[in-house]
């Protein structure tokens, strides 16, 4: 059995410690890469990677247990291999042999312990660089009772700061544990991390972070006492063994990481940041995922030492100490790395990801990029928030894949948007047919109004001080709404004057009474007043869509959807923009253009089936570019319940026969369509309409010499006589429901035209 310890210096991938306090020393170490390539100037801490081991530990974040050998996370998302039990011991180190190339110098970060040509390198002895003392070989054997209590059976992994080791806690139902010793006890920094690593250990209780039992000491051969961490063991696999080196399929990684997002959280909120997230440092059991290798943690700004691991810290790290920011550049890097080859430096992984264009998962998953270059933004204040809205977003675009990868819709109501206020392009193809009744009927479009009032709406946070006062005016007129926000800013409250959402809703009745200009203009002062909000673009962006600027809509939804690339909301409004854009084009559109709605609708369609106006406005991008099948498919997946049934069943005849080459119609398609029209409610006059033209296109298809292969078609024989006939009827029929004359009269003209020629 193969087992390797996470990344730690002298070992499978040193961390990289840097002096904040002491930025000349920190910056003139000399740094040797290790065999897995992350730089060393220091030392920091590991933990064993257990391949196969079993878990005597209870605890972690519970999975539902699928069938036989897999377990669903992700609130049941995604399905992932079960990992299995064996024997801990069997992951004991038959030969606990630090290799050369991994020996490094604790102090100085030098080599040393290497073979020369008289012979194989020492385990132990004096750096000739510093002077400073190294030992390799491990300070305990089986059989050792360390504290009276715990029995060591051998060793698990080398680490950064020393050998770990199995044993046997004789005083609690003999469980397994983990002892973490000191690699260089005489190292006075390297004890400093170890004791800080208790403290921290000590004072954090989270279903998905190590636990720590104890603190002793057992004395080395010359009687100096040496201190280990006493660990709850871990069993099964990390995250960089369980790929091995190969591409983990999104939505495994997703959920993975989705798992230790909640500990991380915990740490930011104690004031705490974790420094080390890494595929070595996520370990999957059979009933729990947890974070391990707490000796990187430390204080929300500390200084000092600064541990973590090269091709994983944030690039401002040096100078801002750690944050919450850091940690979720940590957690960018760790999934990239999961997904993607990601270059490397002399065994390290190198800054950046490939470009969509370079890596065909990011072409695939845009928006699974988009988080990903959130998460790696080189300023701290572009990156996520928190923890918490990393994960958030991470949930959408999780379900997004899953969606895509099943075929079945997985949605979720949103904590930031409202749902779509109502639906827009869902009646686009029934206008068509006023044409039979109105020769002058304009040639229907997607209406940027109609989009501005259907759009969701952001919600106000429910901690937010104007909550309350806003929640009032729910179901109130926009001029309502404005005269008690004038009240409200006159309030004796501070904290209520004081909040966002004032002028922010201020901003919302402005648009509802379609005066995009007072909201423009508010929205500007907002932006030279108040820090960044995402909410500043949206708003623009309905704003710019009722100014008629729809490319300036288009660029403020666009930045929305950077900024949240796992919600609904940004998405629908881009495509619908991104549609509009393209009906204004004069001459013919770049080519980036014509397939940004199409992605997005289709996006949206995939993973909720309530966001009706994207299965619509997909059809319309897929027949645009001829894909008649693919349209109607979209069409056919408005479900039953839906009241926009009917329309995106009438929407699949027209895309069936409509604006069509005669000679390019099948004689299934016309089949299909007179099937679907025998389906509507019959009395409906968008149903008459649809027969009246349906018998027209399939008279026309007749009349170019086309032989049919059936005899009759909605319900009357396939003959020229039987549809002349049938469609003088419908006419008069359709003719008798209308109250306008002229179109009346219009109606009766193409009845008399149409009907069959008899004989006097």
């Amino acid at each position: 059995m193969s087992t390797s310890a996470p990344d730690g210096p002298g070992d499978s991938g040193a961390t990289a410690p840097s002096v904040r306090d002491e930025p000349t020393r920190g910056t003139e170490r000399a740094e040797q890469p290790d065999s897995h390539g992350t730089s060393r100037s220091g030392t920091a801490s590991s933990w064993p990677s257990l391949s196969g081991a079993a878990s005597a530990a209870t605890g972690g974040r519970r999975r539902t247990r699928n069938r036989a050998g897999t377990t669903r996370l992700a609130d049941g998302l995604v399905e992932v291999p079960v990992v299995q039990q064996t024997d801990p011991e069997s992951a004991l180190l038959d030969n606990p042999v630090v290799a050369e190339g991994k020996r490094y110098c604790g102090t100085c970060g030098r080599p040393v312990g290497r073979a020369t040509a008289a012979g194989p390198g020492p385990v132990d002895g004096r750096c000739e660089a510093c002077g400073a003392s190294f030992d390799f070989t491990p300070m305990l054997r089986p059989g050792d009772l360390i504290a009276g209590q715990y029995e060591v059976r051998g060793c698990l992994a080398h680490g950064g700061l020393g050998w770990i080791y199995l044993a046997m806690d004789r005083n609690v139902s003999d469980r397994w544990v983990v002892l973490k010793g000191l690699l260089h006890s005489q190292d006075p920094s390297a004890q400093a991390v170890a004791v800080a690593e208790r403290e921290f250990l000590a004072e954090l209780t989270h279903p998905s972070i190590v636990k720590i039992f104890n603190f002793v000491e057992h004395p080395r051969p010359d009687g100096t006492p040496v201190g280990y961490i006493v660990m709850e063991f871990i069993g099964g696999t990390t995250l960089k063994q369980s790929h091995r080196g190969e591409h983990m399929p999104l939505q495994h990684a997703i959920a993975y990481v989705l798992e230790i997002m909640p500990a991380l959280e915990y740490m930011h909120s104690s004031g705490l940041v974790y420094n080390d997230l890494k595929p070595d440092n996520i370990m999957v059991g059979e009933d729990q995922i947890k974070i391990i290798d707490m000796g990187a943690v430390a204080g929300i700004g500390d200084y000092g030492y600064i541990y973590g691991t090269r091709g994983f810290q944030a690039p401002e790290i040096m100078e801002t100490g750690p944050t919450p920011a850091t940690d979720i550049f940590t957690v960018g890097r760790t999934l990239a790395v999961l997904t993607v080859d990601i270059a490397k430096d002399k065994g390290r992984y190198v800054d950046g990801i490939p470009r969509p264009s370079e890596e065909p998962l990011f072409a695939e998953h845009e928006f699974f990029y988009r988080l990903l270059m959130r998460c790696l933004d080189p300023e701290p204040d572009n990156r996520y928030p928190s923890a918490q809205a990393l994960a958030r977003d991470l949930r959408g675009i999780l379900r997004e894949v899953v969606s895509a990868h099943t075929g079945t819709p997985h949605p979720a109501m949103s904590s930031l948007f409202s749902p779509p206020r109502t639906t827009f392009g869902t009646d686009l193809a029934i206008a068509r047919t006023d044409r039979l009744v109105d020769e002058h009927a304009e040639e229907p479009r997607v209406r940027p109004a109609t989009v501005a009032q259907a759009l969701p709406v952001p919600l106000v946070p429910a901690e937010d001080p104007a909550s309350a006062h806003l929640a009032s005016t729910v179901h109130s007129r926009p001029e309502e709404i404005l005269d008690m926000l004038r009240r409200v800013r006159d309030a004796d409250d501070p904290a209520v004057r004081e909040s966002i959402e004032i002028p922010l809703a201020e901003v919302r009745a402005f648009l509802d009474l379609e005066e995009h200009d007072h909201a423009l203009e508010l929205l500007d002062r907002l932006r030279a007043d108040r820090m960044p909000d995402w909410r500043f673009d949206w708003l623009g962006g309905v704003a710019k869509l009722q100014a008629g600027e729809y490319q300036e809509a288009f660029t403020s939804f666009d930045a929305v959807l950077t900024a949240l690339p796992g919600e609904a909301a940004p998405k629908l409004a881009a495509a619908a923009t991104a549609e509009i854009v393209l009906d204004s084009w004069e001459s013919d559109a770049p080519q980036e253009w014509r397939s940004l709605g199409e992605r997005y609708y289709r996006r949206l369609w995939q993973t909720d089936r309530a966001v009706v106006a994207a299965a619509f406005g997909l059809a319309r991008q897929l027949v645009e570019r001829g894909d008649i099948t693919g349209a109607v498919a979209a069409l056919d997946q408005v479900p039953v319940s839906s009241r926009h049934r009917d329309e995106a069943q009438m929407t699949a005849v027209l895309t069936l026969i409509d604006q069509r080459a005669i000679t390019s119609i099948t004689d299934d398609q016309l089949d299909d369509a007179g099937a679907r029209i025998e389906l509507l409610p019959g009395d409906d006059r968008r149903t008459l309409q649809l027969r009246a033209l349906a018998m027209g296109i399939a008279l026309e298809w007749l009349r170019q010499g086309r032989t049919p292969q059936r005899t009759h078609i909605l319900g009357t024989r396939f003959t020229e006589h039987g549809l002349r006939a049938d469609t003088e009827r419908t006419l008069r029929t359709l003719a008798r429901s209308v109250r306008e004359n002229q179109r009346r009269y219009r109606l009766v003209d193409l009845a008399n035209r149409v009907r069959p020629r008899t004989w006097v």
